[in-house]
């Protein structure tokens, strides 16, 4: 054996050995540790957070006096804050023995207002016939102002037009095509309060004007 090489064997015996990095090792159990306690302290500090509260919402247009089913309402997350004690909790004991008091839009959340333990509650469906000219904002579910203009006895003329209800809700509209005198119109359906009940029907009966007029108060409601 040459010179050269048995230098060479004696200078890769005494090299050092490269220590591979053991996973028990303290150091490395205390950065797992570390990073643990951090992605579990996240999760507390987003629950924590999370204030949402499940209610009741219209998966369908639901009209007035319509019970409430599976079918047409659903639960929903949301954050409500104080507002939420006005509207339906998911914690209620099913929703079957309940109906709509009003014209529900599908999305809309289910207030305790909207409802009712009766078939119709205390206003009654109205259907009046009106010009086609009627303002577009008038959808179901927006607020009309409802004025009458008395038909003068034996004329075709009217009197002056009188408020007889404000903020009266709209559950439908239906767009009348031209019959046959190629006339077309709207029809609206209106839920009116008991004590507007008999005057609109007279009204309706002696051909009176009926104005409606879109009340943007009715928004806020």
């Amino acid at each position: 054996m040459t010179t050269e090489q048995d230098g060479a064997r004696r200078s890769l015996t005494q090299s050092p050995r490269v220590r591979r990095a053991r996973w028990r090792e303290p150091r490395l159990l205390l950065g797992f540790a570390l990073v643990a306690l951090s992605i579990v302290g996240i999760v507390v500090l987003i629950n924590a957070m999370d204030e949402r509260s499940g209610v009741y919402v219209a998966t369908q247009d639901i009209s007035l006096g319509e019970p409430l089913t599976e079918n047409n309402v659903q639960i929903l997350q949301v954050q409500l804050g104080e507002s939420l004690q006005h509207y339906l909790p998911a914690e209620l004991d099913g929703v079957e023995h309940l109906r709509a008091n009003t014209f529900i839009g599908a999305g809309q959340l289910i207030a305790h207002d909207f409802i009712a333990r009766s078939e119709l509650g205390s206003r009654r469906p109205i259907n009046i016939d009106l010009p086609v000219d009627l303002s577009a904002a008038i959808t179901p579910g927006s607020r009309v102002d409802v004025w009458i203009a008395q038909r003068e006895p034996g004329t075709a003329t009217y009197g002056t037009p009188a408020l007889l209800a404000n903020l009266v809700e709209v559950s439908d509209r239906t767009e009348r095509a031209a019959g046959l005198v190629g006339q077309r119109g709207v029809n609206l359906e209106l839920l009116v309060e008991p004590e507007y009940l008999e005057p609109l029907l007279q009204a309706l009966a002696n051909e009176s004007r009926i104005i409606v007029v879109y009340n943007p108060a009715g928004e806020s409601q």
